[in-house]
């Protein structure tokens, strides 16, 4: 004799797929059919609608407790094929148009109604050959286009599912009551049970390509930042026409070297250099002539220096080198290489060799220098007494 009664085990299964049914809707990012999950949880509240009306068979009217549970049940088939036909590339438009399924549905009620007061295994029957196509076509739709991390487990629950509707069909077999309603609440709510860890472990698959394609637009932000970074300090200390140190970066690595040569007791030496009669160039070749005059300067100042050494353009045609560890006489002997070597750069307009010529002032670091000023002071003193000297030669301070 069977302990379970059939009644309270539609009441409890219908409960718990309602339950389930709705706690998956209501989690669900989409809630309007456009998914498989959400057109199975759908399914999942018919059939606990159809279980809960069907255990109370008795207190409500026929027409509650047993048509329409089988109308619901149909619903269920209909909703599960909806379900699986979303995992579909391109699936038939007209699996997803309301006027289908309600025409279906009112077919099934009509069919159910005329039979609510015949036998029940003729209901039986009917329920079968409505669910049964619907199942099977869900089973071949996810069988071609399912995820593989769900396959296989969605093709075998919707299988039983199919199998024990014809199973039912079968006069005098006992297997549905109450046991095989409990296999069939518990596929029920497997089958919500693998959706959902299929949409798990998309959404997983999802985030992680999502963090890695954040940390990958992570690593190029940083590169073109530092990339700007390193632009932006290029601009700011370097002089745009000669590709050498501007005045700020000038300024500001003599500060350094002055301190560093007080400290350690080291010699430091400082050049001025200017372009003699510039102003006659601009005026006889043109400024772009000009142009191309501080360009050959720049680089002549740049190839005479060391590792340790700075040559940087001031402004204009004036350029200067700041020579760590260097005393008078060796600084001297710089300058007269810059000064002989600037005679034989090649400098043309029109093909015309333009003649360059350098006016060069020296001065060494000296107890009164305090900073860079008074060190650039003295130079300019320096190359100011070139200038009346004659211009194209050398005076230190």
């Amino acid at each position: 004799m069977n302990s379970l009664h059939l009644g309270t085990c539609n009441l409890t299964l219908g409960i718990a797929c309602l339950a389930i049914g709705i706690a998956f809707i209501g989690l669900h990012a989409v809630r309007d059919g456009r998914s498989a999950g959400s057109n199975w949880s759908l399914a999942a509240i018919c059939q606990g609608l159809a279980w809960i009306l069907a255990g109370m068979r008795g207190e409500l009217p026929a027409a509650l407790t047993i048509w329409l549970p089988n109308v619901l049940l149909a619903a269920n088939a209909a909703l599960l094929l909806r379900g699986a036909a979303r995992y579909t590339p391109a699936p038939a438009s007209c699996l997803f148009k309301p006027q289908p399924w309600l025409g279906f549905l009112l077919a099934a009620a009509l069919l159910f109604a005329w039979t609510s007061h015949g036998s029940g295994h003729l209901r039986t029957i009917f329920s079968t050959a409505i669910r049964l196509p619907l199942l099977l076509a869900a089973i071949a739709l996810l069988y071609r286009h399912a995820p593989r991390n769900g396959r296989v487990i969605l093709c075998a629950l919707f299988g039983i599912d199919a199998a024990w509707s014809v199973l039912g069909a079968v006069p005098g077999n006992p297997g549905l009551m109450p046991a095989g309603e409990l296999l069939r609440g518990a596929l029920a709510i497997l089958v919500i049970a693998a959706q959902f860890r299929i949409e798990s472990d998309n959404a997983r698959a999802s985030l992680q390509s999502l963090a890695e394609a954040l940390e990958l637009e992570s690593l190029q932000l940083e590169k073109t930042i530092e990339d700007r970074n390193r632009d932006l300090r290029e601009i700011a200390t370097t002089d745009f026409l000669t590709g050498i140190a501007n005045r700020r970066q000038f300024m500001a690595r003599t500060e350094m070297e002055i301190e560093r040569a007080r400290r350690y007791g080291h010699r430091l030496s400082l050049l001025m250099i200017d372009i003699d009669h510039f102003k006659a160039i601009n005026d006889r070749f043109g400024h772009p002539t000009g142009d191309q005059a501080i360009i050959a300067i720049g680089r002549h100042c740049a190839t005479a220096c060391r590792r340790s050494d700075l040559a940087a353009r001031l402004g204009g045609e004036e350029f200067a080198i700041l020579l760590p560890s260097t005393g008078v006489r060796e600084a001297e002997i710089v300058a007269e290489r810059l000064r002989a070597g600037a005679q034989a750069l090649q400098v043309k307009h029109e093909g015309q060799a333009v003649q360059l010529k350098l006016s060069i002032g020296i001065a060494c670091m000296g107890a009164g220098d305090t900073g860079p000023e008074t060190l650039l002071a003295r130079a300019d003193q320096a190359l100011y007494a070139a200038k009346h000297a004659g211009r194209d030669c050398v005076r230190y301070a």
